[in-house]
């Protein structure tokens, strides 16, 4: 009996300590899938969001064009004219889920991208909206960015165009398409 509770105790110290090392070893499987597959395909975590440092992250090899589009939505869908004629809504893979259920509130890492395009179905400007936690908790933690067709920032951050728009939609995490 004193043996197996020997033996028991070193197994137990063993798994113990094997558990504190963080260190990866030749079977463990240590890549950037894992995190890219969780947020949709871009590593999107940044302390402090910035315009510019985002368009990079999800416009990377067309990155946000692999994301679903809005459920229930098309690409090339008619727009109200604020974005432009034409819209398309893609949304990272980290909150498809939410999307899909309607009214529920994203998680943090989000980001929705909304092309908007003129009436020739040319493209006029990329938009964001990008869950920053502790960001901007009187309005849902949203970082707002706007960029020209060619990527270039034309607004960032606690948009007062953006928040005053979609401040209305606030019981639906600020989101028209949830409504």
């Amino acid at each position: 009996m004193k043996i197996r509770t020997i033996i028991l105790l070193m197994v137990i110290c063993i798994v113990g300590i094997s558990g504190c090392t963080d260190s990866a070893t030749e079977g463990d499987v240590v890549s950037q899938d894992a995190e890219e597959t969780a947020n949709g395909g871009v590593d999107m975590q940044v302390s402090q969001p910035d315009a510019s440092s985002l368009f990079s992250a999800f416009t990377e090899n067309d990155a946000y064009k692999g994301w679903s589009i809005w459920p229930g939505k098309e690409a090339m869908m008619e727009g109200n004219g604020v974005h432009g004629d034409y819209v398309s809504i893609y949304v990272s893979d980290n909150a498809l889920s939410s999307a899909e259920i309607g009214g529920a509130t994203m998680p943090y890492e989000t980001m929705v991208v909304k092309e908007g395009f003129n009436a020739d179905k040319e493209l006029t400007g990329i938009y964001l909206m990008y869950k920053s936690e502790g960001f901007n908790p009187e309005n849902n933690d949203w970082f707002w960015a706007a960029y020209s067709s060619e990527g270039d920032v034309k607004t960032e951050g606690r948009a007062s165009g953006c928040i005053g728009c979609h401040e209305g939609k606030e019981d639906v995490d600020y989101i028209f398409m949830n409504a």
